[in-house]
């Protein structure tokens, strides 16, 4: 809000349950894509799902689930995750927004009412931003000790939007990817199934997918304790 709104000021309840439909409408084929890709890189590189696993073993064990709590305390499995959303780009762009009023940006002007779009996959592979940007190397959102993330550069990744219209579901996502991937990784291991055909190859559209491949081979890790 500026500083002459009311900050004291409810939302309506109409407002309420469009922000609800916008949170669970939006965050059905993001989050499960999110996921998707994430496996895929875990299961196509071997070495980087064992680090994760073996931070999540030495840093929570086996006697209990990842926690949101947990997120500081798992640098390369966060580094690995903002890595996902900057190679993939599965957002590629964001929704259409709307100028309000004439402006200028970067010398360019933007007439009142032009639709405009963030080109995230074009920022996220910027060679004037990132360091060889067709690698996957989660190593380059770690400090030098490779004890935390750096966020000069995982505030780079642009994933969920840009400026004060943000999507505002960013922390739900970031959680949800997180919560699940750790569960995920801390009980079974991903490969890729012998034969298998597979294409990393983006498809184009509201959420990019790759384009082929249709099974993984899953192991568990861990003794069945019944809460999987």
């Amino acid at each position: 809000k500026t500083a002459g709104e009311d900050t004291n000021l409810q939302p309506s309840n109409q407002s309420i349950i469009a922000i609800v439909n916008d949170l669970f409408g939006a965050g059905f084929d993001t989050v499960t894509t999110a996921l998707s890709w994430c496996l895929m890189y875990a299961a196509s590189y071997p070495d980087m799902q064992k680090r994760i696993q073996d931070e999540l073993d030495q840093t929570i064990g086996q006697e209990r689930r990842p926690r949101l709590s947990d997120r500081g305390t798992l640098p390369y499995t966060e580094a690995f995750i903002l890595e996902t959303f900057r190679h993939s780009s599965f957002l590629p762009f964001t929704i259409p927004h709307r100028t309000t009023k004439a402006t200028a940006l970067n010398g360019y002007y933007i007439p009142k009412d032009t639709c405009v779009f963030v080109n995230q996959w074009q920022v996220n592979h910027d060679e004037k931003l990132w360091q060889d940007p067709s690698a996957f190397k989660p190593e380059r959102f770690l400090n030098a000790a490779g004890t935390e993330i750096n966020r000069t550069e995982s505030d780079k990744v642009l994933t969920f939007g840009l400026g004060r219209r943000r999507c505002i579901g960013e922390s739900i996502g970031r959680w949800e990817v997180f919560l699940f991937l750790t569960t995920l990784l801390q009980q079974l291991e991903f490969r890729l199934a012998p034969g298998e055909a597979v294409d990393l190859t983006p498809q184009y559209g509201l959420t990019m997918k790759y384009k082929k491949c249709e099974r993984f081979q899953i192991k568990r890790r861990l003794p069945s304790n019944g809460s999987l």
